[in-house]
């Protein structure tokens, strides 16, 4: 199955595009697309648009899954991250495309192990995660790509 794993930053796009195949993760092509260049917010929602078409067209994915923007009590921390989920929640919609949302606690669900299991096996697999692909922990993707490595049984 072809899947493309997101993050959002304000003026940045970046994904991977992984293939699963019996049930092992293989890691493509990776870009960050700058959204810098826009005037203003209507520019920028328009040009992550069109930037999910020209992945969906360039790789076919049947999947897309992305980090969700971090909350804190309540309140968004990351507007324009939350923004660009919510648009690419929209054009999976339209587009009839499968999405996941990863985030610790989906992850851990989706796995059913209590919390101290999950955080010893998120340790083991960012350090194959790291070895394998060599792919540094600060990475922005790093986390996400843990998380799909763990749910490639699954998904």
């Amino acid at each position: 199955m072809k899947i493309i794993l997101f993050r959002f930053e304000k003026e940045k796009i970046n994904f991977l595009d992984c293939d699963i195949n019996s049930g092992n993760l293989v890691v493509g092509d990776r870009e960050n697309i700058s959204l810098e260049s826009t005037k203003n917010r209507g520019e920028k929602y328009n040009k992550v648009l069109e930037e999910l078409l020209r992945i969906q067209t360039k790789y076919s994915a049947g999947l897309f899954v992305y980090q969700s923007p971090q909350k804190y009590m309540g309140k968004i921390k990351d507007e324009e991250g939350f923004a660009n989920s919510a648009i690419l929640h929209l054009f999976c919609h339209k587009n009839n495309i499968g999405l996941l949302e990863l985030t610790p606690k989906i992850v851990r669900e989706k796995l059913s192990i209590p919390n101290e299991d999950f955080k010893n096996l998120l340790e083991q697999e960012g350090d194959v995660i790291r070895k394998t692909y060599s792919i540094a922990k600060s990475d922005k993707i790093f986390d996400g790509l843990v998380f799909v490595s763990l749910l490639k049984n699954i998904i």
